[in-house]
C-alpha cells in the first residue's frame, strides 16, 4: 500500500505563461507516476485537474517567477505553488456554470485539505490529496465486487475526496 512508502519532494520553477500550465501538470504527473506509489485511475485524474487549477491561477494572477512543488509523505500527496504575489487568493461566488473563477472551489470540493501561507516573498498555495487503496488492495477488479469468485454488478463508489464545504475559510480541511 502507498502509505508505507518513503517520502519524496521534487521542485521546478513554472514559466509565467499558458503553455506551463500543461506542461507542469505533466511533470507532476510524471513525478509521481515515478515515485510508484500505486495510485488509482481516478486519483491521477484529481490530481490532473487540480494541478491544472493551482498552476493556472499562479500563471494568470502573479508576474514574477512561482515555484511548484509536489511532495509525498508517507501518507499524503501535497502540491504546492509559491509565488512573489502578497495577496492571498479567495475563493470567487461565481455559478457553477462559470468558465473562469472555479479553481479554489474545486480544489476545496475535492482536495483533502488546501490553504495558503504568506511567505516572506510572496505566497504559498498547496493542496494535498490522501491517496485511496487501489481497486486490487479492496479485492475489486476491474470495477466489480466478487462474490465467492463470481463477478456481480459494479461497484458503486463515491467520488474520491469529495465533499461539502464553507468556501469562506481557507485550509478548512476534513476532520480527522
Amino acid at each position: 500500500m502507498c502509505a508505507t512508502r518513503p517520502s519524496h519532494s521534487h521542485s521546478f520553477p513554472i514559466a509565467a505563461e499558458n503553455q506551463a500550465v500543461p506542461k507542469a501538470r505533466h511533470l507532476v504527473l510524471a513525478v509521481v507516476r515515478g515515485w510508484d506509489l500505486q495510485l488509482t485511475g481516478e486519483t491521477l485524474e484529481e490530481l490532473a485537474l487540480l494541478c491544472s487549477e493551482i498552476i493556472a491561477n499562479a500563471v494568470r494572477h502573479t508576474t514574477g517567477p512561482s515555484t511548484l512543488t509536489v511532495r509525498w509523505t508517507g501518507s499524503r500527496l501535497r502540491v504546492e505553488v509559491t509565488d512573489t504575489t502578497p495577496g492571498l487568493p479567495a475563493p470567487r461566488n461565481c455559478s457553477l456554470n462559470a468558465e473562469s473563477g472555479r479553481g479554489l472551489m474545486l480544489i476545496a470540493a475535492i482536495a483533502t485539505d488546501w490553504g495558503t501561507t504568506p511567505t516572506p516573498t510572496g505566497k504559498a498555495v498547496w493542496f494535498e490529496m490522501t491517496p485511496t487503496a487501489t481497486d486490487e488492495e479492496n479485492g475489486q477488479h476491474q470495477g466489480h465486487q466478487t462474490v465467492a469468485g463470481k463477478p456481480t454488478a459494479p461497484a458503486r463508489r463515491q467520488p474520491v475526496g469529495v465533499r461539502q464545504t464553507t468556501l469562506e475559510t481557507h485550509g478548512a480541511g476534513r476532520p480527522r
